[in-house]
């Protein structure tokens, strides 16, 4: 099997795999709704909110899916094999072992390093966006290490900012928890506890595009030092 057929089976199944979440949680906010309590909590003793959020995520995360197909039509952006992978994955990881399979609760650090790889993730992304423009045959200027490596990052930690905006928008209007200013028995935390999770998450965010941005910036200037190499020699 080639990698464009493992990416799109994998895809494959991770959209069928959304599919059956966003039923799961349909029919979770249906038993929580009518207080059928006897099925509900044998089957998913979860709360309402806990399946809104599930069925929120699950109908993202199939949206998301076609992001590589949209951007490689709309602004020529190609993703690789690999990274397609890697986001499918990381799709797989956040919504259905995080939020369906509650990795979330059950492991203590499962948030952070999700987080660390989006910083990772979307950081790729940046590089891969400018790449286009380098390689771009009508566009003149050449654009160096340092400032691809500057996008590359504040681009990473702008998506990620957003997403926290979202979260909080989420709560503001649904009280969900997203930004973990609760605890599971309902308790609200005050100070800076309530807000340790943001601020968790988009430190570590921080970091992981921090990491990958730091690499490619080292690749793309010892490319450059390479390609002029090889001008001169001709």
């Amino acid at each position: 099997m080639n990698n464009r057929k493992m990416v799109v089976l994998i895809t494959n199944l991770v959209f069928i795999l959304f599919v059956l979440s966003l039923l799961y949680g349909i029919i979770g906010i249906i038993f929580s709704s009518l207080g059928i309590t006897h099925v509900h909590n044998l089957i998913y003793n979860r709360s309402n909110e806990e399946y809104i959020k599930i069925v929120l995520q699950s109908l993202m995360g199939m949206i998301l899916l076609f992001l590589p197909s949209i951007s490689r039509k709309q602004i020529r952006m190609t993703f690789t094999d690999g990274m397609q992978i890697m986001f499918v994955l990381f799709l797989f990881a956040a919504i259905i072992l995080g939020e369906v399979r509650n990795f979330y609760r059950k492991f203590q650090h499962w948030d952070t390093l999700l987080h660390t790889f989006s910083g990772v993730i979307l950081g790729t992304f940046g590089f891969s966006f400018i790449d286009i423009l380098n390689e771009n045959e009508e566009i003149k200027i050449k654009l160096s290490a340092k400032f691809v490596s500057v996008f590359s990052f504040c681009f990473a930690i702008t998506i990620d900012t957003f997403w926290e905006i979202l979260e909080f928008i989420m709560d503001l209007l649904m009280n969900l928890n997203m930004q973990q200013y609760m605890l599971h028995d309902g308790t609200v935390l005050i100070g800076k506890v309530a807000v340790f999770d943001t601020m968790k998450d988009l430190i570590v965010d921080t970091l992981g595009a921090l990491l990958v941005c730091t690499i490619g910036y080292f690749m793309i200037k010892n490319k450059n030092i390479a390609r002029h190499s090889t001008d001169a020699k001709t």
